[in-house]
């Protein structure tokens, strides 16, 4: 299966994620958050080692989350997920084992979710959409490759917020209708 293949990856690759990845994501989370601000309680669907959280940190933004959730299916990932948000925010933030496909929190408890370059990476995409808004009250934004045809599709069913060199970054519709 793709999925254990990219959990086996990241595993072994986990050390140098941040110095690899860095740039490219914070380009992503700067488009994303331009336009969709964090808030009450935010889950971060596939967060590797928390750059996510780094980044919010570094512009005051979770300042105005009450809980921030950090999930991911690699352990490797996770821990430094966990010293990274044990220094930034331990008092609101939790990481979490787990995978964007089969979520393990309850039905809309979450405000806002992002998942940055996560769907690219699952066996049922769709499952993961689902996922996602099954648990989310609020807002949620993905980014995907645009190298990936399944960019296409989802580009007509939900809302285009911007694009990086190599990602395209979305708002999860409720409605697969297209606008």
């Amino acid at each position: 299966m793709k999925g254990q293949i990219i959990r086996e990856r990241y595993e072994a690759t986990c050390d140098s994620y941040d110095q690899l990845y860095r740039a490219e994501q914070y380009e992503k989370y700067f488009v994303a958050l331009r336009e969709i601000k964090p808030r009450g309680v935010v889950l971060d669907a596939g967060c590797g080692t928390g750059l996510l959280a780094e980044f919010m940190y570094a512009y005051g933004l979770l300042d105005d989350i009450e809980r921030y959730i950090c999930l991911d299916y690699s352990s490797c990932m996770l821990s430094i997920a966990a010293w990274r948000l044990g220094v930034l925010c331990a008092d609101k933030c939790v990481v979490v084992m787990g995978d964007v496909q089969d979520l393990s929190l309850r039905d809309k408890s979450v405000d806002v979710t992002y998942s940055f370059t996560v769907l690219d990476l699952l066996d049922d995409p769709e499952r993961g959409i689902e996922e996602i808004l099954r648990v989310t009250r609020g807002r949620a934004v993905v980014s995907l490759m645009k190298a990936l045809s399944l960019k296409d599709k989802l580009i007509t069913r939900h809302r285009f917020i911007g694009s990086t060199a190599k990602d395209v970054i979305l708002e999860l519709r409720r409605s697969h209708a297209p606008p």
